[in-house]
């Protein structure tokens, strides 16, 4: 059997390099990829904490935000060429439950995950189900298509929150997540965007992207620092982070009838809050967990997007352990690997 190298989840935060079989077309609907490049979430650095703020099954390959070529097409997936280039949905809903059966299918309770729940992509091949693919053009900038995936759940918290040109929008988190909430939100007219971010570099990028005023998140974040720059508090709070401290600040921050989306997801992270100040300034609170694929792979090419200013390091998959070290460190944003080289 051919072999390749693959990253493994091993649990208790072990990741390792190995060498496995190449994934063989087991299902007609399934397509084997040739993995072009793929994104580190920030979900898989949350995923090597212990105890692991992300669930991840132990011996599964890692990586669900990636895109690449098709190498061979099952019987029922003929739709899909050899050298076609496609994105992937990693989520596979189980298509029984409530949530699925009700027109929820984003939301199932026990769907398989590619790199989470079923091999994923920090691999040099990848077997997928055609149902999750999305077509790209060939000549795509392979730094962007590999962030098909987080840039599809940006927009739908997006849809959900449905910003405005008029509302003040404070934003926690100037990583590759939160650099992408920055890009997405001026496509909807945003000008006044306040990030709270955390390390030089991170602040930086924040102000290179858009922010109208980034604050350092070890300086803390009160309503007059927001008031002296808008004389008013913020109509929107993003979470970009996941941090169980943002949401107990957020209520204090803003604006009566203002919307709170928390998208971040940290299982670890903890919030105390009050109840009855969503009562008193008739908050809404709302999480998003979906991915609007469709969309995203429109915007890819958009040059106003330009997934690939956010990428500050690419690297190689044996040298995934420094991807991640630069990454817990903050000293990296957006970090692609490329499997089988550039």
């Amino acid at each position: 059997m051919p072999m390749m190298y693959a990253a493994v989840f091993k649990g208790s935060g072990v990741l390792e390099l190995e060498q496995v079989q190449v994934p063989q077309i087991q299902e007609p609907d399934q397509v084997l990829l040739c993995v072009r490049a793929a994104s580190i979430c920030g979900s898989d650095i949350h995923a090597l904490h212990v105890p692991p703020g992300q669930v991840i099954t132990p011996g599964v390959i890692m990586g669900h935000e990636f895109f690449g070529t098709v190498v061979e097409s099952g019987a029922k997936a003929r739709q899909y060429r050899p050298g076609d280039t496609v994105a992937v949905n990693p989520c596979l809903p189980c298509g029984e439950c409530w949530e699925c059966r009700h027109g929820m299918a984003n939301l199932c309770p026990h769907p398989r995950h590619y790199g989470q729940t079923c091999d994923g992509g920090f691999a040099e091949y990848v077997r997928v189900e055609a149902s999750q693919l999305y077509r790209l053009p060939a000549d795509i900038d392979p730094d962007a298509a590999a962030q098909t995936e987080p840039l599809a759940c940006v927009l739908q918290g997006l849809e959900l929150l449905k910003p405005t040109p008029a509302d003040h929008v404070l934003l926690y988190g100037a990583g590759p997540i939160g650099l992408t909430f920055i890009k997405a939100l001026k496509l909807y007219g945003v000008e006044h965007l306040t990030v709270v971010a955390k390390g030089e570099t991170r602040i930086a990028a924040a102000k290179r992207f858009g922010a109208e005023m980034v604050l350092d998140v070890q300086n803390g974040v009160t309503p007059e620092m927001l008031e002296a720059q808008w004389n008013c508090l913020a109509d929107v709070v993003i979470d970009a982070v996941g941090a169980g401290e943002v949401l107990s600040e957020a209520v204090h921050l803003v604006n009566s009838r203002g919307r709170i989306l928390l998208f971040g997801l940290n299982h670890n992270a903890r919030s105390e809050v009050s109840p009855a100040v969503f009562t008193q300034k008739e908050l809404q609170l709302m999480g998003v967990l979906g991915k609007a694929f469709a969309p995203a792979t429109d915007l890819l090419t958009d040059r106003r997007i330009a997934l690939g200013d956010l990428v500050t390091h690419r690297f190689g998959l044996e040298s995934i352990g420094t991807a991640f070290d630069l990454l817990r460190s903050k000293q990296a944003g957006r970090v692609i690997l490329y499997p089988n080289g550039q």
